[in-house]
């Protein structure tokens, strides 16, 4: 903005009452690996494989502190955060210069461990694991046996920092990350 005032975008993001103790003794919070293998247990390796990617590549856009380990994130429609028992929805006003703005939809397919492509993209990819013997993605990551496809589904996932336009977007496909939670920026607690 011209008049010297920071970009402000409206966010929401579920955290833990631990998260909260931390923000309220600290005034901000970082993500820890270990947070991550605790909370999915056994599927904690499908999220590392697609949280490091994100956070190798989020960090070439926006710049990480040595104190994050992961993002923390954030959702464009509060329909995406839904508070479990234990957790709080938060309502947050962070600098747009403090966010990575990207399509919640693509990023669901990284979680998934799937191509992110166009839809013919997608099936034609999809028809070459068939024949391949593959029927799940996961498997190309959980087995030794697919580097070939595993190289190509990574280097898919590129696609999720190209061509995101916020003001072309649906509010509810809006997703975001950031480094850390700052307590000043909570707006609204739920």
């Amino acid at each position: 903005m011209s008049d010297g005032t920071k970009e402000i975008k409206k966010m929401f993001t579920v955290q833990a009452d631990r998260v909260l103790c931390t923000l309220a003794r600290d005034g901000v919070y970082y993500v820890k690996k270990s947070y991550v293998q605790q909370k999915y247990q056994e599927t904690a390796w499908i999220f590392r494989e697609a949280y490091d990617f994100f956070t190798a590549h989020a960090s070439e856009i926006l710049s990480k502190p040595l104190e994050a380990e992961s993002p923390v994130w954030l959702f464009g429609d509060p329909v995406w955060a839904l508070p479990d028992p234990g957790t709080h929805r938060l309502q947050i006003e962070i600098p747009k210069e403090e966010v990575l703005l990207f399509d919640r939809r693509k990023w669901n397919r990284i979680l998934n461990l799937s191509y992110v492509g166009t839809k013919e993209e997608e099936q034609e990819f999809g028809a070459r694991m068939k024949k391949q013997g593959v029927m799940d993605a996961s498997d190309v990551f959980a087995k030794p046996y697919y580097p070939q496809l595993k190289a190509e589904i990574k280097k898919s996932w590129r696609r999720l920092f190209d061509d995101f336009h916020e003001e072309k977007m649906d509010v509810k496909d809006i997703q975001g990350a950031s480094w850390c939670l700052k307590k000043e920026w909570i707006s609204a607690k739920k």
